[in-house]
């Protein structure tokens, strides 16, 4: 459906588009403001509202009064104009466009100032647009993909009781979300290029490298989803569960629903699940992944550029290298007598001094510790077999362990998901991290606190990063 055709309203964005319209912006959303702390927004609590921000950001009067923005609406008479810009006349053109409802009477016999839901939305929209922070966006939507996926696969899930609202919009929104925030770093690292090629001096490139928090906002957020090794593998999971969510009786059941739900025939209904399920599973194996790659490049191409603006700012424009290689060569060619003349006249224009300086640590006397009698040699004992233990304990408690027992139980049980058994050949390895956490794995085949049973095969499983035994990974 067209969204004019579920408007109705042609009016609607007027306010937006009129003389005065970041006056109606703010009017808007404060009306909405005001209605999630009143039960009911009475008319004069919403003409008390506007007039108190009118009266603080000093608009008391105007030249042209509102009604000539409501003459676009209403096509009122000209001669009406010249008064106020007062509340009553932004509660009419709000109501004339659609962005407040009808006037209803509450119970104690005042209007009732109603916003539409259309509006609501719109504002929402625009107010998230705009105070959009950019940190964690992208992670946030992998999580809750893989959230939401673990989830739909668990034993009595409430998901699968209507997975089409639950499961499979869910992901496409956040697929649809990831994609803009992809979008979002690549125009991002675009206008920092532009800004680092304005910069002329030293000093103003510095500051925009130290203070700028957009560069801190957009690299922190970049590298966390680059370099977390969780990632990788839940993108890897959900993948693994899309499929087989697209083959089993669920997918049946998400066509069902979504016939029931948009009004479509099962054809219909079965195209779009398709077509649904079809970008979910190109995007994370493709699409992200060339995202991911050409960030990198931009990335890339970003600090050459920023090296290379630095190295002319402090030779004044003159490249050095260069400037010494030209002159090398030329002087290279000439004859030993003209070498020495060209040397001299070199050093006749390089002066270079010494220069030393006399701090306090020059004359800076060493103290020496008085002994006052005490007994300073090492205190010799001998430790309990309790207290070695204790000491044991905590020196592998301080000491990070990228590879604990912890950490690769934590890693398998995402691999195996609902799942007691699988087999690494089954598996797309495409990072080094998961090829040592597999290869810990096999470390710990025969600890008694790993929680999985090891088996190892003579076939060896070839992969982009390494040739690895394959094994089969069993709960216990």
């Amino acid at each position: 459906m067209n969204f004019f055709d579920y408007i109705k309203n042609d009016a609607f964005f007027k306010p937006l588009t009129l003389k005065y319209r970041r006056v109606y912006y703010d009017c808007i959303q404060i009306l909405i403001d005001k209605t999630k702390e009143l039960p009911v927004l009475y008319e004069s609590d919403a003409k008390d509202s506007i007039t108190a921000y009118l009266k603080n950001a000093g608009i008391n009067e105007v030249k042209k009064d509102i009604s000539s923005d409501i003459n676009a609406v209403e096509e009122i008479e000209a001669g009406e104009s010249g008064t106020e810009l007062q509340s009553s006349g932004i509660l009419s053109l709000f109501r004339e466009c659609g962005w407040l409802l009808p006037r209803e009477i509450g119970r104690n016999g005042e209007y009732i100032a109603n916003i539409s839901i259309d509006c609501r939305k719109l504002m929402d929209f625009l107010r998230k647009m705009t105070e959009k922070s950019g940190e964690g966006m992208m992670s946030n939507r992998i999580f809750s993909m893989y959230e939401i996926i673990k989830s739909a696969f668990e034993e009595d899930s409430v998901r699968r009781e209507r997975p089409y609202t639950n499961i499979l919009v869910p992901l496409i929104d956040n697929e649809t979300e990831l994609k803009n925030e992809l979008t979002d770093l690549k125009d991002s690292i675009s206008s920092i290029m532009k800004a680092v090629i304005i910069f002329q001096d030293i000093n103003s490139f510095g500051q925009f490298i130290m203070k700028d928090e957009m560069l801190d906002r957009f690299f922190s957020e970049y590298f966390f989803v680059k370099n977390n090794g969780l990632i990788p593998a839940q993108l890897s999971f959900i993948k693994a569960k899309l499929r087989i969510l697209r083959q089993e009786e669920a997918c049946e059941k998400i066509i069902k629903e979504c016939s029931e739900k948009l009004q479509l025939n099962y054809e219909e209904a079965r195209e779009r699940v398709e077509r649904y399920f079809a970008e979910l599973q190109y995007f994370l194996s493709v699409e992200y992944e060339s995202n991911m790659e050409l960030i990198d490049s931009r990335i890339n191409n970003y600090y050459n550029l920023a090296n290379t603006r630095i190295m002319l700012m402090a030779s004044n424009g003159v490249r050095l290298e260069s400037v010494i290689n030209d002159f090398l060569n030329t002087v290279s060619k000439m004859t030993e007598e003209e070498q020495n003349v060209a040397m001299e006249k070199v050093a006749d224009c390089i002066r270079i001094t010494n220069q030393k300086y006399v701090g306090y640590k020059s004359f800076e006397k060493n103290k020496r510790v008085k002994n006052e009698g005490e007994n300073i040699g090492l205190v010799t004992a001998e430790l309990s077999e309790e207290e070695k233990r204790m000491q044991t304990e905590k020196l592998f408690n301080c000491s990070p362990n990228r590879y604990s027992v912890d950490r690769v139980s934590t890693f398998l049980g995402v691999q195996l998901g609902s799942e007691d058994e699988m087999n690494i050949k089954e598996k797309t390895i495409q990072t080094k991290e998961e090829v040592l956490m597999y290869a810990a794995a096999m470390l710990y085949a025969n600890n008694s606190e790993f929680p999985y049973d090891i088996q190892l095969s003579e076939e060896t499983v070839k992969t982009e990063i390494a040739d690895i035994t394959d094994i089969t990974v069993i709960k216990k």
